[in-house]
């Protein structure tokens, strides 16, 4: 819980619908945080008539390896805190 992850640099997202390709790149540049003990490598969001199932359904194809861990130590303001260090 709590681990950073974003999707590498390297996956390719060439192929992927629209819609999936934004999330992909969004992985790459933003991340994700581990949040859930359910099912493997399971990602959610809100539920939005805008967004199609179907294209989405193309982010089912990436698997553990093409994530790298984010080392965000540099971050924390504190050891018990979640708060973000001033810059």
């Amino acid at each position: 819980m709590g681990l950073r992850l974003r999707l590498k640099s390297s996956v390719d997202t060439s192929g992927l619908a629209p819609q999936a390709k934004a999330v992909a790149d969004a992985l790459k540049k933003y991340g994700v945080i581990v949040a859930d003990n359910g099912s493997p490598w399971y990602i959610t969001g809100e539920e939005n008539a805008g967004w199609d199932n179907a294209q989405l359904d193309g982010l089912k194809a990436f698997k553990g390896s093409d994530f790298e861990a984010v080392d965000a130590s540099g971050l924390q303001q504190a050891p018990d805190s979640g708060a973000v260090a001033p810059r």
